[in-house]
This record gives structure tokens, sequence and C-alpha cells, in this order.
């Protein structure tokens, strides 16, 4: 299944951003911040063309989806790894 049809058949902005990081980073041990704001802004400001905060929005997202047990926090540096 490809990216595009993934982002478009989820329904909001952490499932969106989960999907894409899913497909990108599924085989990376780590990733940060700066990776995901190249991978995920274009297509989050595809799907929300009127939000003027993308970059704020992604780094909610990481919180919910650290929050919800999907990812760690690794350091104060902005690195993520799976959980």
């Amino acid at each position: 299944m490809s990216v595009q049809h993934l982002l478009t058949m989820t329904t909001n902005a952490k499932t969106k951003l989960f999907a894409l990081l899913a497909t990108v980073f599924g085989d990376n041990t780590t990733f940060t911040l700066q990776q995901v704001y190249q991978v995920a802004e274009g297509a989050m400001s595809y799907y929300y063309p009127n939000n003027t905060t993308i970059q704020a929005t992604i780094r909610r997202n990481l919180e919910d989806l650290r929050d919800d047990g999907f990812l760690n926090f690794v350091d104060n540096q902005g690195t993520y790894s799976w959980v």
C-alpha cells in the first residue's frame, strides 16, 4: 500500500502522521524531529492547507503518539524511537 493511499484513508492529523512515520521510519531505531519535519511537513500542509502552524501540530501529535505508547522521547535534542 502506498503512503499516499494510507494518508487518504486516515481521518485525523495524528493518524496521518503515524502512518507516514511508520512507512518512512518503520525500520529505523531512532529518528529526529528535523527528519520528521522534512518528511511530514509537505504532506500535512497538503491535507490541512488552512493550518498555519504545521510544525506545532506535528510536535503536538508526536507528544500524543508518545502518550499513546507508540513513541519514546530519547533525549531533549528531538530524537525519537519506536516503543
